[in-house]
């Protein structure tokens, strides 16, 4: 029975994924940042939708709450930031990010984010990045306002760090890719 079994699966799975073949877009993933447990907490990724390349960076999962106080429960919906449509656009807008580390503490910036499940859609929204110090280090704060709570989340100044170290690394490779 198993034997059956077994060989009807092999029949129709490849069937069923030539079928969805077209349909879902493409994501090539560039460079990631993890935390201890293995999850991805920073990640560049080139998104290819009808022939056309988008790359963004994804800081995560947003918790809700308020300035002081953010709760982490949803693990399905994600803040993507666009880079551009060029591994070397990407590359500029990361840089200029980085550069944000170095501001005053409190320093507020205004990007346009993705906030949306599984892969980023075409709804744009405001996003505010704020400059913050810890005793640690610094970090940049993301932050989305929604229906009087803020999403928001923080990206560690090592952990940036770490992705754009992994991004120069691939950068012979992507650029000639995604040009």
């Amino acid at each position: 029975m198993r034997k059956i079994l077994f060989a009807v699966l092999a029949l129709v799975l490849p069937w069923g994924l030539h079928a969805q073949q077209g349909k879902l877009p493409l994501i090539d993933e560039i460079a990631q940042v993890e935390d201890e447990a293995g999850n991805i907490v920073l990640e560049v990724f080139a998104h290819n939708k009808d022939g056309k390349t988008q790359f963004y960076l994804d800081v995560g999962n947003l918790g809700i709450g308020d300035e002081v106080v953010q709760v982490m429960f949803d693990p399905l919906f994600k803040l993507y930031i666009p880079l551009g449509e060029t591994f070397t656009e990407a590359m500029e807008q990361l840089k200029e990010m980085q550069k944000l580390f170095k501001a005053d503490p409190g320093t507020v910036s205004d990007y346009t984010g993705n906030f949306a499940a599984a892969a980023p859609t075409e709804r744009l929204e405001a996003v505010r990045v704020t400059t913050g110090k810890t005793i640690f280090g610094r970090r940049l704060d993301f932050a989305l306002e929604r229906e009087g709570y803020i999403r928001g989340t923080s990206v560690s100044k090592s952990d940036f760090g770490s992705l754009m170290f992994t991004m120069k690394l691939n950068r012979k490779m992507y650029t000639k890719r995604y040009q």
